[in-house]
């Protein structure tokens, strides 16, 4: 599909966005450096760009996720969000503006290293079983890794810098290129609430993940 938005009526009192590119394939020498950037992003949870800024700062969502899913070939990398649908259209415009402040100034040092602490901690539970083990060696095998690549992995995780995750993500990621599909019904638009200070509640009606 070319960019833009596509829309999709559906009678429902929420939107569904997603908005999606062109990504990776799982042996792009730029692997680690867009797991930490989407990690930074939208893929680790509480605390990301998109996260901080749509949900707590503005309560519009209780959760948005961002995601590179590489494969043989290149995978896409994939943004999704559900929203009152009366704000469905500034939610998207601030997604968009959220990816495009993130090419353009990278992440902060402090985000760099949260998001490497979150990693490394989080890396023993990848073969906390046999079964996770299995798992992990099965696709060294089918994605044809060195078998030392959980190390590697770790320590070119470790080794990057801001710069260097800033230039991965400006290289595979265009703010202006996604495809966007919004499904929802077609409904008069409100503007969106100015962001507070602190966490913000939800709107009533926002649903879960």
């Amino acid at each position: 599909p070319k960019p833009g938005l596509h829309a999709i009526e559906y009678p429902s009192s929420q939107s569904h966005l997603m908005l999606a590119q062109l990504g990776i394939s799982r042996g792009d020498p730029d692997y680690a450096a867009l797991y930490l950037g989407n990690q930074i992003l939208g893929g680790g949870g509480f605390g990301t760009r998109l996260m901080e800024e749509v949900r707590e700062k503005r309560g519009l969502t209780y959760g948005i996720y961002s995601a590179f899913s590489p494969m043989r070939a290149d995978g896409p990398f994939m943004i999704n969000v559900q929203t009152r649908a009366e704000l469905a259209d500034g939610t998207l415009k601030l997604v968009q503006q959220l990816v495009r402040d993130f090419l353009a100034e990278g992440p902060s040092e402090a985000e760099l290293q949260r998001s490497k602490r979150q990693i490394a901690g989080s890396f023993p539970l990848s073969t906390a079983s046999n079964a996770d083990i299995v798992g992990q060696l099965g696709s060294i095998g089918f994605y044809d890794l060195p078998l030392t690549y959980l190390e590697d992995f770790m320590q070119q995780i470790q080794a990057l810098s801001a710069d260097q995750v800033k230039a991965a993500m400006n290289r595979h990621l265009d703010a202006d290129d996604f495809v966007i599909v919004r499904a929802g019904p077609t409904v008069p638009q409100q503007p969106l609430p100015p962001p507070a200070n602190g966490p913000r509640e939800q709107p009533s009606g926002v649903p879960g993940h």
